[in-house]
């Protein structure tokens, strides 16, 4: 039925915010924008929809949510302190093992979608 996933968007309040955290703190590349409440990003060969407006509402970890599994070239750990250094929210303490070389954390945006990273140590 699908052949794969083109564009992922999210919902942010503070869309100005949004995109100086995606594209200064995460690297991703500015497309196109539609209207000043709405903006494209790319990332690799997929597309973030990024539009503001909406309401942030407290996380927990039993909130309902969707969360982005981030490629990248870096270790996880040098990624995970990159993060921090720049006061991004991370779930956990530190990155966690969870296969043979596989190591994983979660972290937050500004207004509480989670984006997740896995790969090598």
């Amino acid at each position: 039925m699908f052949q794969g996933v083109h564009t992922v968007a999210i919902y942010v309040s503070n869309i100005a915010r949004a995109k100086e955290f995606y594209i200064q703190i995460l690297g991703f590349e500015h497309g196109w924008d539609v209207h000043d409440n709405l903006t494209f990003l790319k990332v690799g060969s997929t597309h973030v929809y990024l539009e503001g407006g909406y309401e942030s509402h407290e996380i927990t970890d039993k909130s309902l949510r969707l969360s982005f599994f981030l490629e990248a070239d870096e270790s996880v750990k040098e990624i995970f302190e990159a993060l921090r250094s720049n006061g991004v929210v991370t779930i956990q303490e530190s990155p966690e093992q969870v296969g043979d070389d596989t190591w994983w954390f979660q972290f937050q945006d500004p207004d509480g979608n989670i984006l997740e990273v896995s790969g090598k140590p």
